[in-house]
């Protein structure tokens, strides 16, 4: 207190605070142990703590003092007492105007020695004082603060080595925040460079490349463009071209075909079936996009290309997975674009021999995988022998839905660009890549375990990883072509079947 006058708690925007030696942290620990609430009655002892409080009284230092040890006295445990005055502020308080505030004054254990240590500016909404606001960043500042008076004050020592800490922890934090920035800045600047790749590869393609297709196709630069993946805005029309047309398929035979399969399959029990084998199918179609299912957009057109398909080739029919060729063409393409592809790919000789489970073509097929997989991949074709995984337990889904069901879509969707670039013989390079690339986790596999994690790769698979992989892939054995080494597989099959 001084001589001039009482001092308002709320001189520089702040309560009055009369000690130096509690923390934040002790004052709010204070705050919850303690707490004295004088209410807005007209009790002697309310107006006294206001008088004490804002220096009213005639004899200031010995009532306050007095109050505040007689306060102090009736707490066993603690020796400090928090006053919380939540009132509106009577006549007794001039200094306060008709302000309505909730005022908060900690008093320490100084008081007990009739000794104010020093008022210091307590900001009324944070409980911080001003001084300590810059100071105290977070929680690990506080190993920085005095010790409250009750306990043993810190050595020296033990103040610079806690300063020390503390200044460690903060160029830590400091190092890890430069880490996190330079990191996002690199993501940034591979991101630009990325967009800028991009831009520049489909320009190539739009003005070079489709419009003289039939030329650039089989050039270097065309074949290098592809292996990396084709860019989703001209997909849909590369593979058009990749695919082809040998079967001339055209809108009007396709708008037959949907009107033949409706009426088909209101007349023939075995043709309902399979349209609810089409149902059933369609509704677990890339579930994640949510878009073919059901009430989805792309349901209805899904099942018109299936249907028709159907009906063009009841020789072959609707066999499990050939709605995710059928749904992956859509997403590329435009419904009569993509019932095109599909006639056509479904010629191609590899797909064309599983679907309609021709067995001595599959066998061939799959010996051939299994001679490539031993000659790149030995150890882990040994450990698959020792569990009993054979090629059959996994390649089958793989090739059924050229690979869209067992990955992301992104994934799919670049192999399905090498799938259109190599033909056939890139599926099997494919399987062996993603095998190469899986290796150690499989080595620690059993069948089982093997089957399903192959059956559903993770996520964390990228394209990079895939084709790095795949680009370390041989697929000859010694002078011996993939062709080749089919070849004579057909002709050991043949044999075996004949005699």
């Amino acid at each position: 207190m001084n001589d001039s006058g009482p001092l308002s708690p709320f001189d520089n925007g702040c309560l009055s605070y009369y000690f130096d030696d509690l923390s934040i942290s002790d004052r709010e620990t204070i705050a919850e142990d303690v707490s004295y609430t004088i209410d807005s009655d007209d009790s002697s002892c309310s107006r006294t703590a206001c008088s004490s409080i804002f220096g009213s009284g005639p004899d200031e230092l010995e009532s306050e003092t007095a109050l505040f040890s007689s306060c102090s006295g009736s707490i066993t445990k603690s020796n400090e007492c928090l006053i919380d005055i939540d009132t509106s502020i009577d006549s007794t308080c001039p200094n306060l105007g008709k302000t309505s505030e909730c005022c908060l004054v900690t008093i320490g254990k100084s008081i007990q020695k009739n000794n104010y240590i020093e008022v210091k500016s307590f900001d009324r909404i944070s409980t911080r004082t001003i001084d300590n606001e810059d100071k105290i960043a977070g929680s690990t500042a506080l190993i920085l603060n005095c010790r409250p008076t009750q306990i043993p004050a810190k050595l020296p020592k033990e103040q610079l080595e806690h300063k020390r800490l503390y200044e460690k922890i903060l160029q830590n934090a400091k190092k890890k925040e430069s880490e996190k920035a330079k990191k996002h800045k690199e993501h940034l600047k591979q991101k630009l460079k990325n967009e800028e790749r991009l831009a520049n590869v489909t320009q190539i393609w739009t003005q070079e490349i489709i419009p003289n297709w039939h030329k650039m196709c089989r050039t270097k630069r065309c074949r290098d463009l592809w292996w990396n993946g084709l860019p989703s805005s001209v997909r849909g029309k590369v593979w058009c071209l990749a695919i082809g047309n040998d079967l001339l398929i055209n809108e009007e035979l396709y708008k037959s075909c949907v009107l033949n399969s409706f009426n088909k399959f209101k007349d023939s029990e075995a043709t309902m079936d399979c349209l609810e084998y089409i149902h059933l199918d369609i509704t677990r179609t890339f579930p994640h996009l949510g878009i073919f299912q059901q009430g989805g957009p792309y349901f209805d057109v899904l099942k018109r290309i299936l249907s028709a398909y159907v009906c063009l080739r009841p020789d072959i029919g609707y066999i499990q997975g050939m709605c995710f060729i059928a749904a992956i063409l859509l997403l590329n393409m435009e419904e009569l674009e993509a019932f095109v592809c599909l006639v056509n790919l479904m010629e191609s000789p590899c797909l064309n021999a599983f679907y309609t489970v021709n067995q001595r073509l599959m066998t061939s097929y799959f010996s051939t995988y299994n001679d490539l997989l031993k000659h790149n991949l030995n150890r882990l074709n040994t450990h698959f022998n020792l569990i009993g995984l054979t090629s059959e337990m996994y390649l089958v889904d793989w090739i059924y839905s050229v690979f869209a069901k067992s990955m992301n879509l992104e994934l799919a969707s670049i192999i399905w660009d090498n799938f259109l670039r190599d033909n056939d013989q890139f599926l099997f390079r494919a399987a062996l890549g993603i095998l190469r690339s899986n290796e150690s986790q499989l080595m620690q596999m059993d069948s089982i375990t093997c089957a399903q994690y192959l059956t559903k790769l993770p996520e964390s698979f990228t394209s990079s990883a895939l084709l790095k992989s795949t680009t370390a892939i041989r697929m000859s054995i010694g002078k011996q072509s993939f062709n080749s080494l089919l070849v004579n597989n057909q002709a050991k099959c043949t044999k075996n079947s004949l005699g």
